[in-house]
């Protein structure tokens, strides 16, 4: 038998292109199925558990996915925006806490999330370096963006304007970073974090102007080449920042509602029952869990792909094993006029098949484990990427 498994290494050794080709082929089709599975099963853990840390979530009426998606990943954005009243609704009902959200804006590619310190105490968020906002016009960012970015505290961000081909747009905001996140492996790792009040100075809602530039108001609605390019609040013109209009009127895109008790819950979900109410709550681990069907059924698709796969795959083996039997006919005669019987020359391929096997097999085990080592360290943003 020793020296069945010698010829047979032997054999693999001398063919190293084809023994390549067919060790990658099976190592491919072995790790796919098993490396969707692990992608699939961490990304539902993720939307799960960042879901039941966001119980509610109150928003324009419209659709429950999108509303969610932007709520809990800052992705896309609401059919509509609701208005800070909805805020005070909450608050005053005294069933839970209401974490507002406005996140219209980008800056770098990266959302802009205008909202209140106790968002950043509710989702545990803690600075790597710096300091939290002071005043209007700071802001934070989360790790993933300080680190694509090269930036950190003391230096500043440009907020992209929503039109550029809209003289009449209000003019970005230059932002003073003054913190950096400390990594969440989340949703909050891609984000700009500012004041809610510097959100709505970004939309235009407020506004100020330094000595200076009081004199010039009249030149600067020109747009001519001495037009300022950029808002920026400094220390000399941050107390002239004013807001116009009542602040109930004021947007917000979505609202993050943390229930006192289960009682205090379901009162909320009763308070948002009424057809021609213009907002919605929706619970979010639902809404997770709705989308999650969806991605276990793609996740069988896979499946059923992967399994066609390894049919072919087994196929081409069992084809390539027979004309290579063909090629090696004189070979095999040589064995048979030196006393092997057929029976020993089938377990002389076995023997390579499963040489061939056996190194697929460890280096699909390697791939799994440096995949399940790895993905502890993926945002749900590096898994699914885009707009």
């Amino acid at each position: 038998m020793g020296g069945i498994w010698l010829l047979a290494r032997r054999y693999v050794a001398r063919h190293k292109r084809r023994s390549l080709l067919l060790i990658a082929c099976l190592t491919i089709t072995m790790s796919l199925p098993g490396a969707t599975r692990l992608l699939v099963d961490h990304f539902e853990s993720r939307l799960t558990e960042r879901a039941r840390s966001t119980p509610l979530v109150v928003g324009a009426a419209g659709s429950r996915f999108d509303l969610a998606l932007h709520a809990l990943y800052f992705r896309g954005q609401p059919p509509r925006e609701t208005s800070f009243s909805e805020v005070t609704r909450i608050q005053e009902s005294g069933y839970g806490k209401a974490l507002p959200l406005f996140a219209r804006f980008r800056a770098a590619g990266a959302p802009i999330v205008g909202t209140t310190f106790d968002y950043l105490i509710h989702r545990r968020l803690r600075l790597a370096d710096g300091t939290f906002m002071a005043r209007h016009g700071d802001c934070v960012l989360g790790a993933s963006v300080a680190e694509r970015l090269g930036l950190g505290p003391g230096d500043s961000l440009l907020s992209e304007p929503e039109n550029v081909f809209d003289i009449d747009a209000q003019f970005p905001l230059r932002m003073r970073i003054t913190g950096v996140l400390q990594n969440s492996h989340s949703a909050d790792d891609d984000a700009v974090f500012v004041s809610l009040e510097t959100a709505w100075i970004i939309a235009g809602i407020g506004h100020g102007h330094s000595p200076k530039q009081q004199g010039e108001d009249a030149a600067a609605t020109g747009h001519d080449a001495s037009t300022i390019e950029f808002t920026e609040i400094t220390n000399n013109n941050a107390a002239s920042f004013h807001f116009h209009g009542k602040q109930a009127d004021f947007p917000v895109t979505a609202i993050i509602v943390v229930p006192t008790d289960e009682r205090s819950e379901t009162l909320l979900l009763g308070q948002y029952l009424a057809d021609d109410d213009p907002s919605q709550i929706l619970q979010s681990v639902e809404v997770v869990d709705e989308l999650m069907t969806f991605v276990v059924r793609i996740r069988s698709l896979f499946e059923l792909a992967f399994l066609i796969m390894t049919i072919v795959t087994l196929t081409l083996l069992g084809l390539l094993t027979l004309l290579a039997v063909r090629l090696r006919q004189r070979e095999f005669d040589t064995l048979r006029r030196l006393g092997s019987s057929r029976f020993l020359i089938a377990r002389l391929i076995g023997a390579e098949l499963l040489i061939l096997l056996s190194v697929s097999c460890v280096l699909t085990c390697l791939a799994l484990a440096e995949l399940s080592l790895l993905l502890p360290h993926l945002s749900l943003h590096t898994l699914a990427s885009g707009s």
